[in-house]
């Protein structure tokens, strides 16, 4: 396939393609993809603490030593940090545009805020936040403001356009890809928007990313999340309010059914929640000393601790529970998917292998370079896309479902179907697919 056939990236953003592309031409696998999130993420509470420490406000140390630790040990963070997903690279993105445009270094912010939007949609909320920002100066000032923080606008809204430019011949129309990202989450979810369902249904999806996910995977913390914001928008407001834009962003796409209200959209808002809840509880320990003065019911010091080991304890539970239910949901290890990989590698030729299910893939240990990751679930224009493929080199295979070779019009013959796995219904089936 060209790399000139911008078709292939379907609903999603170029960069992630593009890095892994460069990734495999020097010799990586999924593994390698998988090790560099993992530095990516373990990266992140270091650069947290950093950035917080550096900030003049009381307390700094403390703040900046448990937004980190909290930021560290957040579960669905370090499940995503061993996945080949973009997201790692997304937050910390997002961070690194915080920290330089909280210093002003407008051209450094500028330029990582385009990555961002070739990486993630999220990215184009932090974009309209720096436009909002920027409008808010003129407001305030009564007149049209010409600095360096208008390149918070100016580059990513070029790259944007340039990406939109470049796409509208495959997509029909400008920004098309954006109607298709729709479409492909309606007809998934066979939902078009929360209203379908009711007032209930509406109110639970409003609050599902700012309180249902943080609360799965952080508990009682997350009672100190509003304890925080005032601190940190005084602080920061890059901070706040970009975190802000992507909570936006993904509830009103959730509401919309834009998306597929998975946890790891969340995953970019960590920092800030993690932030959040530790200006939060500085904020209640405070508090408590000055109600502890009147009552007298325990010694100033010890309110700190007390809190702090209820705090780490509820941490750690969660933690440990996450960590045993994604172990034990995984420790049969994807029989349906192993029985796949196994017929897959002792295939005596060298063709191309069309696949979405990364676990096969690595299963099958074999050469990278073989898969082709076009997305074929929901994908109307996959299946001619493999008909041009197989016409090139005779044949090739596609690695699908049951259910999801109905989408792809039942091409080719089923050359093996793996049994239906009992736990999760699911089966694997290899196509052939001849010219």
């Amino acid at each position: 396939m060209s790399p000139k056939d911008l078709s292939i990236h379907w609903v999603w953003l170029p960069l992630f393609h593009y890095i892994s592309a460069g990734a495999i031409l020097a010799g990586a696998k999924m593994d390698t993809v998988r090790f560099a999130n993992i530095l990516i993420w373990a990266a992140i509470p270091v650069i947290l603490f950093f950035f917080l420490y550096r900030q003049k406000t009381e307390n700094n140390l403390f703040i900046a030593f448990l937004s980190s630790l909290f930021c560290a040990i957040f579960p669905i963070g370090i499940l995503l940090g061993t996945t080949a997903q973009p997201e790692p690279l997304f937050a910390l993105l997002i961070l690194l545009f915080v920290i330089s445009a909280s210093s002003k270094r407008y051209i450094i912010s500028a330029i990582i805020l385009s990555f961002a939007c070739m990486l993630r949609y999220e990215a184009w909320a932090v974009f309209i936040v720096a436009v909002l920002m920027y409008l808010s100066d003129i407001i305030k000032n009564k007149r049209f403001l010409i600095n360096k923080k208008i390149l918070n606008i100016i580059i990513p809204s070029l790259v944007i356009l340039a990406w939109a430019i470049l796409r509208s011949p495959f997509d029909g129309k400008l920004f098309g890809f954006l109607f298709q990202t729709q479409q492909f989450a309606n007809d998934a979810l066979n939902q078009t928007n929360s209203f379908q369902g009711g007032i209930l249904k509406i109110l639970y999806d409003i609050i599902y990313y700012p309180v249902f996910v943080p609360f799965l995977f952080t508990g009682i913390n997350l009672l100190f999340v509003p304890f925080g914001i005032k601190r940190c928008y005084v602080n920061n407001k890059w901070f706040l309010l970009s975190g802000a834009g992507i909570l936006a962003f993904i509830s009103l796409s959730w509401i919309m059914k834009s998306n597929l209200g998975l946890d790891r959209h969340f995953v970019s808002i960590i920092p800030l929640y993690s932030t959040l809840t530790a200006f939060g509880i500085a904020n209640a320990i405070g508090y408590l000393k000055k109600l502890n003065i009147k009552n007298k019911i325990l010694r100033p010091g010890n309110i700190k601790i007390t809190l702090l080991t209820v705090v780490f304890i509820s941490s750690l539970i969660y933690l440990v529970m996450w960590l045993y239910i994604w172990q034990n949901n995984y420790k049969e290890g994807f029989p349906e998917r192993k029985i796949a990989s196994e017929y897959l590698k002792n295939i005596p030729d060298n063709k191309t292998i069309f696949c979405n299910d990364a676990i096969v893939e690595i299963f099958s240990d074999l050469d990278f370079r073989r898969f082709n990751h076009i997305w074929m679930e929901n994908n109307p224009a996959a299946p001619e896309m493999i008909m041009q493929a197989a016409k090139t080199e005779g044949y090739v295979y596609v690695i699908t479902t049951p259910e999801k070779w109905k989408n792809l019009n039942k091409i080719g013959k089923i050359i093996f179907q793996s049994p239906t796995d009992a736990e999760s219904k699911s089966a694997i089936l290899i196509i052939k697919v001849d010219k």
